[in-house]
């Protein structure tokens, strides 16, 4: 695994948020806004998940994107500043698990 700087980090997780919300210009992004007012689903936040867990391969939980939901929070915590980020999970049935528990966690509940 190539460790990446906060500043790499950064970019990197902010090109993610252009992906996943389908944002021709990265540089659009407020790094400081959160991941749901920018337009953002709880379907969107698991595929932003899936694509920084493959980008830096350490195991983060849907919960931790939800409690560090900007650009530049998400960097930091990948950059390992201010929190720690567990090990990467091995296994694809603790990763399926982990995904379940992230969907259950999502589904709205009728009124």
């Amino acid at each position: 695994m190539t460790t990446l700087t906060e500043e790499q980090l950064f970019d990197r997780v902010r090109a993610a948020w252009a992906e996943v919300l389908d944002v021709d210009d990265p540089e659009r992004l407020d790094p400081d806004q959160n991941f749901l007012e920018a337009g953002g689903s709880s379907l969107l936040l698991i595929m932003l998940w899936e694509d920084l867990h493959q980008l830096t391969e350490r195991s983060l939980r849907v919960a931790d994107l939800f409690q560090h939901a900007t650009i530049r929070a998400q960097a930091r915590l990948l950059a390992g500043v201010g929190e720690e980020v567990r090990p990467q999970v091995t296994g694809a049935s603790q990763r399926r698990a982990l995904l379940g528990r992230a969907r259950t966690a999502e589904v709205p509940r009728p009124s």
